[in-house]
């Protein structure tokens, strides 16, 4: 049986205001280093899959500066579409970059536990914000809810 793809989000340890990030799906990779000015993209992330669990379509955004990668979750149905694009300055119109479709394991639980786990580096509150407690304390909730209502299907 093959295996189900799914994707891997990994964070580095961020350092002045950059946390060097890595997105993988099948043959398609992105490494690169995203800014907390204007907002801390890892919140922006766990407010996304928030909304996402609620069936509600939602982006967040990777800045760049000047540029930024989108992406967008958009429900449907048992699936999750990621839609990733990317835009070189924050004023130019954004270019489609790539389309995964999935699953609740292969999409929103990766992303859900590589925030759990840079939940629990350690490094210096002026280098980047820690993700909000409450925030995150909701997302794992409704993570367990999803999880609870596939195991009694």
């Amino acid at each position: 049986m093959e295996k189900t793809k799914q994707i891997e989000l990994k964070f580095g340890n961020p350092e002045q205001g950059w946390l060097p990030i890595k997105f993988k799906y099948s043959e398609f990779e992105l490494n690169f280093d995203a800014s907390d000015v204007p907002k801390t993209p890892t919140d922006l992330l766990c407010e996304c899959l928030i909304s996402t669990l609620k069936g509600i379509e939602s982006k967040m955004y990777w800045f760049l500066e000047p540029g930024y990668y989108l992406f967008e979750l958009i429900p449907n149905g048992e699936a999750i579409n990621l839609l990733i694009s990317v835009s070189n300055d924050s004023i130019v119109k954004r270019d489609e970059t790539y389309k995964i479709s999935g699953s609740f394991k292969s999409i929103i639980l990766p992303m859900y536990r590589s925030l759990k786990k840079f939940d629990t580096f350690e490094f210096n509150q002026t280098d980047w914000g820690k993700i909000s407690k409450t925030n995150l304390d909701k997302l794992t909730k409704l993570i367990r809810a999803r999880k609870t209502a596939y195991k009694n299907e």
